[in-house]
């Protein structure tokens, strides 16, 4: 997919129920695939202030947990492709959100209606500005950001506010990661003489062999060169910019001391469909020739190191060891799921998206086929004519649409496959989550909630047939039919907490009286139970802002098994006045 493609299907991502571009979807959708791809936890919309005045808020996160804040703002105009953004553009959108929170950090909550949208976020920022250790800006743009110059610093109480500046080219390039993956072949002859020498691991099973050896930094640079993110395991981001702790002791250790690589570096961890061996007979020792399918599942960000070291450095890497451990898997049918769970167990070294390492779990492969090919119930006597779309690995949908060649393809791939159909994994999860009634897990964000997603299903050994696909769509509806009356509602934030709640306590109130099937059947709910929703939804609000120590962060409350346990407590009573 190129980039015209890609800035064309967003934009149509990007489209309301009125088929006009606003800026709070485009704000929306950008930062759903921000979680998706592990670069924030959550978001929640606070737009306020007034640009023309200089400051402005679109969204923003706090984490508690590691006293960090982030703050997103949006440079947005109608699309047209090819439009830049300067540089001088993007300083005004970073000092609109400084220029905001120091408002905020001098008590502009206090000349703010509660009920206003951003009055959570000044709130925020009042009372909890002294904890913040780090506060990073996000600006969003639907242009393209050409020059790609570094923008000046601001600071609040002396507190450095970095920034990330993502603009569609940025994002296109994060999705292209994980997809158009090509089957790598590459003979080791082509890029060195020097014998490339493994030892063959003893090993009971047949599904797999397994070596251990070394490859020199030269040879992996070369071939990363050559081959780019096709050798990252296709369901595995890697951070190529050489900006963490760990890549600049990397960057650092092959400038200084590349010689000491292979002692101070864990190496990568690989795995190959087949390769070609020379045997030193009598001996557990090999000459590794060639290799088919060959992928980096740990080690992404090492290897890219070393090549950008080389490149922006200008030195060679001959002396620059690797440590190497080759798996082979010889069970064609058992390759996603052995690559999975070596990717998993491997990648602790670096934060990697385990939504993304789990891309490739037999569940996930099973509800993506599933929902290739279950059409939702015709409900007008003609048949179906669409699908719920399952991304199994991030920017499937944008990727699959690129490939329709002619505009009636693109189009009937959107009226079957429509986006308000299309899900992502962490989606699925908090629909999940929520209606098995564990709303304190779904408020902790997106990537825990997904571990305790998939740990859910792996415990209690979950079959993933029509019946559960059908279901669960049954609580994705729910959610996302809960989500718009809260919004409709007009409640000045903590959306996806009171979302989440609502349906856990629909869940508790019923105790299985709501027909799951029945949903997917009509595909929407019955007005009886979009009233109890309604119903709920204003007592989840006064429960949430009811924390049993005044004052208390809402977010981190919401966070707490003891405010679920609460409020299930309440429910008890609150059932005997709803009968």
């Amino acid at each position: 997919m190129k980039l015209q493609e890609f800035v064309d299907n967003f934009k149509e991502l990007c489209f309301d129920n009125s088929d006009s571009l606003q800026e709070e979807s485009f704000v929306s959708t950008f930062c759903d695939y921000l979680i998706d791809m592990d670069i924030i936890e959550g978001y929640e919309l606070s737009y306020g202030g007034k640009a023309q005045q200089g400051f402005k808020i679109n969204a923003y996160h706090s984490n508690e947990d590691e006293n960090k804040l982030i703050v997103i703002i949006a440079d947005f105009e109608s699309f047209e492709f090819g439009s830049t953004i300067s540089k001088t553009s993007i300083q005004k959108a970073y000092n609109r959100a400084v220029k905001y929170m120091n408002k905020s950090v001098d008590g502009l909550v206090k000349h703010l209606e509660d009920t206003a949208e951003d009055y959570p976020f000044a709130q925020l920022v009042y009372n909890k500005h002294k904890n913040f250790k780090e506060i990073e800006v996000f600006i969003l743009t639907n242009k393209i950001y050409k020059s790609n110059e570094k923008i000046d610093h601001n600071t609040i109480e002396g507190k450095i506010i970095s920034y990330q500046i993502w603009d569609l080219e940025r994002l296109y390039q994060m999705v292209n990661e994980t997809q158009g993956i090509e089957n790598v072949e590459i003979r080791f002859e082509d890029y060195t003489d020097i014998p490339i020498t493994m030892i063959k691991v003893n090993n009971s099973s047949e599904d797999y062999d397994c070596y251990i050896g070394y490859i020199t930094g030269e040879v992996l640079a070369t071939i990363y060169e050559q081959w780019g993110q096709r050798l990252i395991e296709r369901n595995v981001r890697s951070f190529l910019q050489a900006r963490g702790n760990v890549n600049k002791g990397i960057k650092n250790t092959l400038k200084n001391e590349s010689e000491m690589f292979v002692a101070y570096n864990n190496g990568i961890s690989t795995v190959a469909e087949e390769i070609v061996l020379d045997h030193l007979p009598d001996t557990p020792i090999y000459t590794l020739k060639s290799i088919k399918g060959w992928q980096i599942v740990n080690g992404g960000q090492t290897t890219a190191s070393m090549y950008y070291t080389k490149k922006d450095e200008k030195i060679t890497l001959e002396k620059a060891n690797v440590q190497m451990k080759l798996t082979v898997i010889n069970t064609p049918e058992k390759m996603n799921e052995m690559t999975s769970k070596i990717s998993e167990y491997a990648n602790t070294q670096n934060k990697i998206s385990l939504s993304d390492l789990k891309a490739n779990h037999h569940s996930l492969v099973a509800l993506e086929s599933f929902s290739r090919s279950i059409w939702v119930p015709s409900i007008d006597g003609v048949k179906s004519n669409s699908k719920w779309f399952f991304e199994r690995a991030n920017g499937q949908y944008l990727v699959d649409l690129s490939r329709k060649k002619t505009t009636t393809q693109k189009n009937q791939f959107k009226f079957e496959n429509p986006k308000e159909q299309l899900l992502s994994k962490t989606d699925i999860a908090k629909a999940f989550m929520s209606w098995f009634q564990a709303p304190h897990k779904v408020s902790k964000g997106a990537e825990s909630n997904f571990k305790d997603f998939m740990e859910y299903l792996d415990t209690n050994s979950i079959e993933i047939n029509a019946d559960f696909f059908k279901k669960l769509i049954a609580t994705v509806i729910l959610f996302k039919t809960c989500d718009k009356l809260v919004k409709k509602n007009g409640y000045p934030g903590y959306k996806a907490n009171i979302v989440t709640y609502t349906i856990a306590a629909l869940s508790k109130l019923e105790e299985g009286n709501v027909d799951l099937f029945e949903i997917w059947n009509s595909q929407k709910l019955s007005e009886n139970l979009i009233k109890e929703l309604g119903f709920i939804i204003e007592h989840t609000w006064n429960h949430i802002n009811s924390p049993p120590i005044e004052g208390s962060n809402i977010s981190s409350w919401c966070k707490k098994e003891e405010c679920w346990t609460s409020y299930k407590q309440k429910l008890e009573n609150f059932n005997l006045i709803r009968i």
